[in-house]
């Protein structure tokens, strides 16, 4: 029997979460590193993180709903 996986919205949500976290304390360790300001890589956390996450959620939902490259399935 073939067993085909669907993601549910909270895992999605999740993975997008744990991302974020981690591209976002990339981005201001490296802000930090540039200009030596603890306070402008907090300033870049606060900003980022939460415009990064929505636009990366979004982007996961329409790609979910394009049918171009998907191929059916089929279970026994």
């Amino acid at each position: 029997m073939n067993m085909h996986t669907q993601y549910t919205q909270s895992r999605l949500f999740a993975k997008t979460f744990v991302w974020r976290i981690i591209a976002t304390l990339t981005g201001a360790l490296v802000t930090w590193f540039l200009t030596g300001e603890v306070e402008t890589a907090g300033k870049f956390i606060l900003i980022e993180f939460p415009l990064k996450m929505l636009f990366y959620y979004l982007h996961e939902i329409g790609w979910h709903n394009v049918e171009w490259g998907k191929e059916s399935v089929q279970t026994e």
